[in-house]
C-alpha cells in the first residue's frame, strides 16, 4: 500500500489466492473487492474473490462469482454494488455480466451483452450507465451500454480498438486512446464517437489519468519500430479545451499495462508494469505542477534501448538517458533497502515531473518469494492470454 504523505510502501499481507488479470474494486466501506482472474493452483479462470479491509489489513474470502472470469471489468455503481462484466475462461470471450451488492453480499446475474468481450474497458457515465468499449470481442469493434435501471444493454456504436484506455472527461465525454496514435471521444448525449486528435506517440496498452485540471496524462505503453517491439518511457496529455496532445517528460522507467491512480495531492502515482520478460516492482510519481513539456517524445528513452551505452542518470541530472541494456528494467537508481521497512522518496532528478519511488516491497522473505513466482505466473497468464 502506498502512503502519499510520506511517499512509502507498507505491506498489507498476501491474498488467499494467487490469481492474475483480475479486478480490484474500492467499495463504498472502503473494503477492495478482488474479483475472478487466472488462479495460480489451476491455471485457469476461476470463480473466488475476496476483501480487504485496509482497518484490519487483513484478507477474506468473499462470495464466489457464477461463471469463472478472467480479463474482465469490474465497475463500482452510484448503487454502491460493482457490475463485472465480459472477460473469458476456457469457454471463450464472455458475454455474461453479474451484480456485487457489498450490503447482501452476493452475487446476481444480469442480461447478457450482445457480445462477448475480453480486456475492454468499462467506464461509468455521468448518467449512470456503463459504456463498455474495446478489447478483444466478439462483435467487430462494437460497444455497449449498461443500464442499472432497466437492467439492460444497448448499443453504443463501434470504435474498434483493442489495447486502449477510457477516461470520463469533466464534460463528460470519453477519451479513448490506445493500439496506435489516434484517439476517439465517445458523447454519451448524442450516443456518437468523434476524433481526438492525434498523439504524439502510437502506443498499446498505456495507461491514462484525468487530472485535477480536466486534461488526462497518458504514459508508456508499447510500440513497434523497424519490425522491434519497443517499451515506452514517454508521456503526453491531452487538453480536452484545445483537442491537442502535449508532451509531458519520460519516465525514468519504460513500461507497459502499469496502473496509474490520482492522489489527493493531485500527483499521479505510476505503479509496476512489464518491460522485456521482467514484471516491475518500481514506481514513479507524475507531478502536473512540474512538468514544463519542453522533452520532445522521441527524446524519451526506449527499451530495448533506441541508443546504446548510455549512463543512467544521476541525482539532479536534467537528462534521462537510454538505458543500455534490458537488465536495466529492473529499479537500479533507488538506493537498496530491506524487505518490510518503509521506503524514503528517491528522487532521480529534482526539476523533473516524473519522480522515481523505491520499488514496492513485500512482508518478510518468504512473501518475497512467493512474490517472484507471482511473477512468473503472471508473465505466463499473459502469454496465455494472448495465445487465446
Amino acid at each position: 500500500m502506498f502512503d502519499p504523505n510520506a511517499d512509502s510502501w507498507s505491506p498489507t499481507g498476501l491474498m488467499l489466492v494467487t490469481r492474475a488479470l483480475a479486478t480490484a474494486t474500492l467499495l463504498k466501506s472502503g473494503k477492495v473487492l478482488i474479483v475472478g482472474g487466472i488462479a495460480a493452483d489451476t491455471g485457469h479462470s476461476t470463480t473466488r474473490t475476496e476483501l480487504y479491509d485496509p482497518i484490519t489489513n487483513a484478507w477474506s474470502l468473499g462470495p464466489q462469482l457464477a461463471v469463472p472470469r478472467s480479463s474482465h471489468t469490474a465497475t463500482l455503481l452510484p448503487s454502491g454494488k460493482v457490475l463485472v462484466a465480459g472477460g473469458q475462461n476456457a469457454g471463450g470471450y464472455l458475454a455474461s455480466a453479474e451484480l456485487y451488492d457489498p450490503i447482501s453480499g452476493s452475487w446476481t446475474t444480469v442480461s447478457r451483452m450482445d457480445a462477448g468481450y475480453t480486456s475492454s474497458t468499462a467506464t461509468l457515465l455521468a448518467n449512470g450507465k456503463v459504456l463498455i468499449a474495446g478489447g478483444a470481442t466478439l462483435g467487430d469493434g462494437r460497444a455497449e451500454l449498461y443500464d442499472p435501471a432497466t437492467n439492460q444493454w444497448s448499443s453504443a456504436g463501434r470504435q474498434g480498438r483493442v489495447a486502449q484506455t477510457a477516461t470520463r472527461l469533466a464534460n463528460g465525454r470519453v477519451l479513448v486512446t490506445g493500439q496506435g496514435a489516434a484517439a476517439a471521444l465517445y458523447d454519451p448525449g448524442s450516443n456518437t464517437w468523434s476524433d481526438a486528435g492525434t498523439m504524439l506517440q502510437d502506443r498499446v496498452d498505456p495507461s491514462a489519468t484525468l487530472l485535477a485540471d480536466g486534461r488526462v496524462l497518458v504514459v508508456g505503453g508499447t510500440t513497434t519500430a523497424s519490425g522491434q517491439q519497443l517499451w515506452l518511457s514517454s508521456a503526453e496529455t491531452y487538453d480536452p479545451a484545445s483537442n491537442r496532445w502535449s508532451p509531458a517528460g519520460c519516465m525514468s522507467q519504460a513500461r507497459w499495462e502499469q496502473t496509474a491512480t490520482l492522489l489527493p495531492t493531485n500527483r499521479v502515482l505510476i505503479a509496476g508494469g512489464d518491460a522485456p520478460s521482467v514484471t516491475l516492482s518500481s514506481a514513479e510519481l507524475f507531478d502536473p505542477s512540474r512538468a514544463s513539456g519542453s522533452e520532445a517524445i522521441d527524446s524519451c528513452p526506449t527499451n530495448p534501448p533506441t541508443q546504446s551505452g548510455a549512463a543512467a542518470p544521476s541525482a539532479g541530472s536534467s537528462a534521462v538517458a537510454a538505458p543500455s541494456t534490458v537488465s536495466t528494467a529492473t529499479v537500479t537508481h533507488a538506493p537498496a533497502v530491506a524487505i518490510g521497512q518503509p521506503a524514503p522518496l528517491n528522487s532521480i532528478a529534482s526539476d523533473r515531473s516524473l519522480t522515481l519511488l523505491q520499488p514496492m516491497e513485500a512482508a518478510g522473505l518468504t512473501a518475497l518469494i512467493l512474490g517472484a513466482l507471482a511473477a512468473v505466473f503472471y508473465l505466463w497468464a499473459r502469454w496465455r492470454k494472448r495465445r487465446i
